[in-house]
């Protein structure tokens, strides 16, 4: 009975959460409205509608809530038996990828691949190229520098020499869709980079050589199709902007020696993400490092690190015992119902946490193995919490949408296609 009354209870709090994030633009509609009567009180609602903040702000209700029902032991144990390595990793990855030398090299190489695209002299002066090659080359390097890096590498490439003072409501939803769908799908070229597909690899016995056979080729193309059809659906708006400005190209790295430092440090957290011990040593390195350094980094991005590693440290937390319905829900699916679900679930539960789901569900054939990633990956960027790099994006972008409010809806909508592209692709097996 204490069990099953715990579940539903995790269940409820994970539904109230999910209204909660829904419901985030008419609370920030409101905050701002009593700014000037209810300053105190516009303040909190503004923290309430702050999407990152939401998953944490529920998860602490939850285990104050599952005290009673259980034990404060039990909650404790509950705790210990969660990593949430991944939630710091995220954070400190997000920092480095937004320091000068790593988002110099990055733009160095998105620029020159842009500036050789065979495309006419109208275009190739407009800012069309170079969302492109965002769009295209940040997805596909978090198989590289992860997803999370690449997310952020991303989002700010944009941020800052694409999107102009005010973008339209359509191009700023079908950009991050975009941006949500082909990070999802770009981590999956090698073994290691995507949280759903790091998961299981061991335990399937999946190496970078399968994942490029099997999945590589399909999320290149896919990254592709995404990028070329939101610059032409967006063409006329991005056409008004002038191009890449030329007082702004380089062809080398200002400090090369601090980038291949910040690279390192990122190589090191990678390697660190199944320890903790390691991670808080790299972390303690890290510190001083920055501060000696800190002219020469630029604009960092700790504030926002830190809420989307307390975000996901809520997800996890919200989402560790919801096996009850999802493991016996995984198994009665199979072939293209199995896939379906998959991208579907991966919406409201993140695909990290249903494909470590999928990994424990026994007698699993190698063709569900392949659908159940194949779907989780394809459905990451239907919502901010499919994909746990999905709010590091959302955080750079968020200032955007401070006139309406941000639209869980919207972005669901504007990601249907590039979703189904990436479905259509990913379906051939």
């Amino acid at each position: 009975m204490e069990s099953a009354s715990q579940e539903r209870l995790a269940a409820l709090c994970l539904l109230l959460t999910l209204v909660h994030t829904f419901s985030a633009g008419r609370i920030g509609d409101l905050s701002r409205r009593w700014t000037q009567t209810q300053p105190r009180l516009a303040k909190g609602l503004h923290l309430l509608s702050e999407v990152e903040f939401i998953f944490g702000f529920w998860a602490l209700i939850f285990l104050a809530l599952r005290v009673p029902f259980t034990s404060l032991e039990s909650t404790g144990s509950l705790l210990r038996s969660l990593h949430f390595s991944e939630s710091v990793f995220v954070a400190m990855a997000m920092i480095l990828a937004s320091t000068r030398p790593i988002l110099e090299a990055a733009r160095v190489v998105i620029e020159g691949f842009a500036g050789r695209l065979p495309l006419p002299r109208l275009v190739k002066e407009s800012r069309i190229p170079l969302l492109f090659s965002i769009l295209f080359l940040a997805p596909l390097s978090g198989s590289l520098i992860t997803e999370p890096a690449a997310m952020t590498v991303g989002a700010l490439l944009i941020h800052k020499r694409v999107f102009g003072n005010v973008p339209s409501r359509r191009l700023l939803y079908s950009v991050l869709a975009a941006l949500l769908v082909n990070v999802s799908i770009g981590g999956v070229l090698t073994a290691f980079a995507a949280p759903p597909v790091l998961v299981v690899a061991r335990t399937w016995e999946w190496d970078t050589s399968f994942m490029m056979q099997h999945y590589g080729w399909k999320a290149i193309c896919a990254v592709l199709l995404n990028s070329a059809l939101t610059c032409w659906i967006n063409r006329r708006e991005l056409l008004t902007w002038a191009g890449m400005d030329s007082d702004k190209k380089r062809t080398n790295l200002t400090n090369p020696i601090l980038f291949f430092i910040n690279s390192a440090f990122l190589i090191f957290f990678v390697m660190s993400l199944a320890s903790p011990v390691g991670l808080a040593w790299g972390i303690a390195l890290f510190i001083p490092y920055i501060w000696l350094t800190r002219e020469e980094q630029g604009e960092l991005q700790p504030v926002q690190g830190l809420l989307v590693g307390f975000f996901l440290a809520g997800l996890m937390i919200l989402t560790a015992e919801q096996d009850w319905w999802l493991s016996p829900l995984l198994q009665s699916l199979s072939g293209g119902t199995l896939f379906v679900g998959a991208s579907l679930l991966t919406a409201i539960t993140d695909n990290a946490a249903l494909t470590s789901l999928a990994a424990q569900v026994e007698g699993l054939s190698s063709t569900g193995r392949y659908l159940v990633v194949a779907g989780a990956v394809t459905g990451g960027g239907l919502t901010l919490i499919a994909n746990a790099p999905n709010p590091a994006g959302f955080a750079i972008f968020k200032h955007r949408f401070q006139k309406e409010g941000f639209q869980p809806l919207s972005l669901l909508l504007h990601a249907l296609i590039p979703t189904l592209i990436a479905g259509g692709l990913f379906w051939i097996h």
